[in-house]
């Protein structure tokens, strides 16, 4: 374990080009992104798309380099995409049945079939795949359909890139996604959102209606209200680290026990109207609430993580005003790992 934090700490871009270089030397594999991390075990995916050349990086362009050739007709906006699309999403995503969509797609060269088109989850996927890759309204730039912004990710070598990194990620996933549970709530029943699984924030706001094709989500608050859908997100950090929360959104969010949930609300919140009133009325109004958790806002490799599923939650009880203290009830036991990371809040 010593050895490979060392090795980790000591990998730039200049290592990892002499190791690229190296390689020929050292086996007959092909050269591939598969093959090198498995001749070079203390690396991971995460630590190949760190290092950058230029503003994005990526596996193809690193071999190029090496090579002393370009990667053929390659843009600049064609890079990025794909380097956001792995390097800021792809890596902090553990969904399986979202991977597995990807991967088929980039094999049928950004192409759904006409069965598929029509399929609610396909389409939700789709738009998916559309922000990973270009973060931005399909209009702004230039998109007037999804066909049109996935057929504009076509190129066969970083395509290949791509298909193997999925790959990585699925053959190493050891997390159970499984459905969320019937909550009597079409909207929620027809998303393609598990249980469990760790997503992009971008991810939920696509499922949840909140970024379509047309206007992307301009959502950066713990709390988003899906009004037509009768439902509420929220959006918990557990770690708040003081350089990217202010003194007001310092909240003390914990686990309980592993289906119980100590959530504080905003500040303005009372118990006598607005939103806090609503909290405490969601049995009467039916309103759908759904928990969503991450560690903290950044990973071990400064990339932003992202939101565990906890899935719904029913009220419980609450203490105080401005803010109020609200005990939640999760209609499934999180998930153990994350039930004693949240736990050890509790003491704070």
């Amino acid at each position: 374990m010593i050895l490979k934090n060392i090795n980790k700490a000591t990998l730039n871009k200049s290592r990892l080009i002499n190791l690229i270089n190296n390689y020929p030397h050292i086996t007959g594999l092909p050269l591939t992104l598969t093959n090198f991390l498995y001749i070079n075990p203390n690396f991971t995916v995460e630590d190949i798309y760190k290092i950058k050349l230029g503003k994005c990086g990526g596996w193809s362009r690193l071999v190029a380099q090496c090579q002393s050739t370009v990667v053929p007709d390659l843009t600049d906006d064609l890079a990025s995409a794909y380097y956001r699309a792995v390097n800021n999403r792809l890596l902090i995503c553990t969904s399986i049945s979202y991977l597995r969509f990807l991967l088929k797609l980039c094999q049928n060269n950004f192409t759904i079939s006409k069965d598929e088109i029509n399929n609610k989850q396909t389409q939700l996927f789709a738009l998916m795949c559309h922000y990973d890759f270009w973060d931005q309204a399909g209009p702004k730039l230039g998109f007037k359909s999804i066909s049109q912004s996935l057929q504009a990710l076509r190129h066969p070598h970083l395509q290949n890139e791509l298909s193997e990194v999925i790959s990585l990620l699925i053959e190493r996933l050891d997390i159970t996604e499984f459905t969320m549970p019937n909550m009597h709530n079409l909207n929620i029943q027809s998303s393609p959102i598990k249980m469990h699984v760790r997503y992009p924030k971008e991810h939920i706001l696509v499922a949840f209606g909140d970024s379509r094709f047309n206007k992307k989500s301009s959502s950066r608050e713990g709390v988003l209200n899906i009004a037509d859908m009768n439902t509420e997100l929220l959006f918990v950090t557990l770690n708040k680290c003081e350089t990217q929360f202010s003194p007001t959104t310092m909240y003390h969010d914990y686990a309980i026990s592993p289906s119980l949930f100590h959530w504080q609300t905003q500040n303005s919140a009372k118990p006598t109207s607005g939103k806090g009133l609503s909290y405490i009325q969601q049995k009467q109004t039916n309103k759908t609430v759904l928990l969503f958790v991450r560690e903290q806002a950044k990973d071990e490799n400064g990339r932003t993580m992202g939101f565990v599923n906890f899935g719904p939650v029913d009220f419980v009880k609450y203490e105080g005003s401005q803010p109020m203290s609200i005990t939640w009830k999760l209609a499934h036991e999180m998930p153990a790992y994350l039930w004693h990371e949240t736990a050890k809040l509790a003491i704070g």
